[in-house]
């Protein structure tokens, strides 16, 4: 295992030689102001992006990805620069956990320490050479992070969000299915309560002496009794007797499957046959069918929370109006492309040469 292999380029190390770790020049492959990107800071960009992919790309597919990767990582040296020109440090002590971390992982990786030690002294490199390489990408990574988060507070006040543009962005994208609600029915029930502690013949004894009951009051149902006024009547379940057994509007995963699968089944105003579950026997009364129907701009659902910055971890969940996820989405975009217009512009007055045509097959 080499180190040049496990030392990803996510953001290239611009104060490292175009060297490699034996001392053998590599090949440039673009010319970034007086910095340089290698053909291995490159290829392991690349292989980065493709490890992702499944299956993997023809030879097309790579060439243009491998194209997308080289301006990626150009666009990256320039805002590193930029961050340097407007004087942003990122310390020693800032770095030094994640170092650790990283050295720690590439450790683990060989089978024992000797191997490690052993693959250094191959590369000719020293534990101190791995520390400085790795600090240095972390910096970079570092410096990145808090260039753009500047120019994002610079920017912000050009990214407000109007009630129209939300409108316009909703009524595009109302159909997307994440936006939809879940199917939802409106019912009562009559419970005919059996004790779920109860097993084999004392189970079945007591639910011959549910049926029974629930035959007297399906007999009433038939005669024309409201539903709600024999729920009174029969019902078991204290909960909802006294609002006629109502169950209110509910989605899949409310109640128990053997009560929701008939129950979603139905057509508003049947009455079902006794249904059983561990709590009895059920007769349910499905009033009003509901389906699934894009969310009102008030309406709340579940998203991941922003995450800003190297080592963040993964997104929390949370719950927001789909009014106030829109206008992040479209604040979002408002900032990319400000962010984007801000890239060019430093493209546009930067020397960039690139110096070869593709990157190599493998």
């Amino acid at each position: 295992m080499s180190f040049r292999r496990v030392l990803p380029a996510v953001l290239l190390a611009a104060t490292l030689p175009a060297v490699s770790p034996a001392g053998v020049a590599e090949r440039i492959v673009a010319r970034v102001n007086r910095d340089a990107i290698t053909m291995t800071e490159w290829e392991d960009a690349v292989q980065s992006v493709l490890m992702g992919k499944k299956p993997q790309p023809g030879v097309e597919e790579r060439k243009r990805l491998a194209d997308q990767v080289l301006d990626r990582l150009i666009s990256e040296r320039l805002i590193i620069q930029a961050a340097v020109e407007e004087g942003l440090k990122v310390s020693d002590t800032e770095v030094a956990p994640k170092v650790d971390e990283e050295i720690d992982s590439l450790r683990s990786r060989f089978a024992s320490s000797r191997e490690f030690e052993a693959q250094m002294r191959k590369e000719g490199i020293t534990l101190e050479d791995l520390r400085i390489r790795i600090g240095n990408r972390l910096k970079d990574q570092y410096m990145y992070f808090k260039e753009l988060g500047r120019q994002q507070r610079e920017l912000d006040s050009t990214a407000d969000v109007t009630d129209e543009e939300v409108k316009t962005y909703y009524d595009a994208h109302k159909t997307t299915p994440e936006w939809q609600t879940a199917p939802q029915i409106r019912a009562r029930h009559i419970l005919f309560a059996v004790d779920e502690a109860l097993t084999g013949d004392a189970r079945k004894a007591a639910l011959e002496a549910a049926r029974k009951k629930a035959a007297a009051a399906q007999a009433a149902v038939a005669r024309g009794e409201k539903f709600e006024n024999v729920a009174r009547t029969f019902s078991e379940d204290t909960a909802t007797r006294e609002t006629g057994g109502d169950l209110g509007t509910f989605a899949k995963g409310t109640y128990h499957e053997a009560l929701e699968r008939p129950a979603f089944s139905m057509k508003a105003g049947q009455v079902s046959q006794p249904i059983e579950t561990p709590a009895g026997l059920h007769i349910l009364k499905v009033e009003e069918v509901l389906p699934s129907r894009p969310r009102g701009l008030s309406d709340t659902l579940k998203v991941p929370a922003p995450v800003a910055g190297p080592g963040a971890g993964a997104p929390e969940i949370q719950e927001m109006t789909l009014q106030k996820y829109i206008r992040s989405i479209v604040r979002n975009q408002k900032l990319s492309a400000a962010l984007q217009d801000w890239v060019d512009g430093l493209k546009r007055k930067a020397f960039i040469q690139k110096t070869v045509g593709e990157l190599p097959e493998p």
